[in-house]
């Protein structure tokens, strides 16, 4: 691949990055694996690398375009996403809440991938609905992505990049996802868990709050 040069290596620096960066994508992969363990892991961050690829295809297509330079639909797009955030991060305070009603004399169960709170196809559909509720998924393909192309690049470029940036990012949240939820099944994570889940429950809210008032704020 004779693109491999300093552009592309600087654009693989960048993203990894972006990618590593604590944002909706990984609060939401640490929920599920704290709530459900690894057989959760695979399907939350599978639906996060397809809710990338649609918003790939939709810069392609020119809806992204649509969204950067439309600030009504971006801001409705935001909101939208904020209050799917604050959703999914008061049901897990919710269960925490719950858990600590039922008393601290049992101990607290090694997560597992028959627990009915998160099965593997709702984690899939939370990570794809997440994604693709994040229009900031889509301004990555319309600012960073262009920053490494030049006039005569030719579309295999940027279809390599796009395609590196869907397995960094598949790569680290399963990475990141795995050893979190292992450290929910080893005895001392079991007696962190819940506190590791109310983390992951006010990062959430915290974040659909900080979305939505950054999309008021920025709303003509």
């Amino acid at each position: 691949m004779d693109f491999v040069d300093g552009r592309f290596l600087a654009y693989v620096a960048v993203a990894g990055l972006l990618i590593i960066t604590p944002g909706p994508d990984m609060a939401l992969v640490s929920r599920n694996a704290l709530r459900s363990g690894v057989d959760a892991v695979a399907p939350t961050a599978l639906g996060v690398g397809l809710g990338i690829l649609g918003w790939a295809a939709a810069a392609a297509f020119g809806v992204a375009t649509l969204l950067a330079r439309s600030a009504t639909v971006f801001t409705m797009l935001r909101l939208a996403g904020a209050a799917y955030l604050i959703v999914l991060g008061l049901l897990a305070l919710r269960s925490v809440l719950r858990t600590r009603a039922g008393g601290h004399a049992a101990p607290q169960p090694a997560p597992t991938s028959a627990d009915p709170y998160v099965s593997r196809r709702l984690a899939f559909l939370q990570g794809l609905t997440g994604n693709i509720l994040n229009p900031k998924a889509a301004v990555i393909f319309l600012t960073l992505v262009p920053q490494f192309l030049r006039p005569g690049d030719g579309p295999a470029r940027a279809m390599v990049m796009v395609a590196l940036f869907e397995v960094m990012l598949v790569s680290w949240l399963l990475l990141y996802g795995r050893g979190l939820a292992g450290l929910g099944a080893s005895p001392v994570g079991r007696r962190l868990r819940r506190r590791f889940e109310t983390v992951a429950g006010v990062v959430l809210v915290g974040l659909g709050v900080r979305v939505a008032w950054e999309s008021l704020g920025a709303a003509p």
